[in-house]
């Protein structure tokens, strides 16, 4: 490879890198999405419980002990994709309301969040 085509292509490779690093959402504002996520959110289908403070989610009630990584891959207004271990999720939030598709699955789901269960909740008395 001639050495002005080398410049062109690590020219090329710098300005890819610098467009993607400037569109990833800022540190802090990744952990305020985080904690607008944080919870549970039920569906007619899908159950979706998200810990901000460990940066983990889970999408399978029925394993509950099995928790994946939670990336917060863009935001756009109320617009919000982020992936649950290999799952791709695109969100639309609305306050206590939680519209999401799957990456390829057909329709979306109406998820509600529910109120944090205290000590009340679990069935403990004080």
């Amino acid at each position: 490879m001639r050495p002005a085509r080398r410049v062109v292509c690590r020219l090329v490779l710098a300005a890819g890198a610098g467009a993607l690093l400037a569109a990833s959402p800022a540190p802090g504002v990744l952990n305020g999405l985080r904690r607008i996520l944080e919870g549970r959110w039920v569906g007619d289908t899908l159950e979706l419980r998200i810990d901000q403070d460990a940066v983990l989610a889970n999408d399978d009630p029925s394993k509950p002990f099995q928790w994946s990584a939670l990336t917060i891959i863009d935001v756009s207004g109320s617009v919000i994709i982020f992936d649950i271990g290999a799952r791709r999720y695109v969100g639309l939030l609305e306050g206590d309301r939680l519209t999401v598709s799957i990456g390829g699955r057909l329709g979306s789901h109406v998820l509600v969040r529910q109120a944090p269960q205290g000590a009340a909740g679990l069935g403990l008395r004080r």
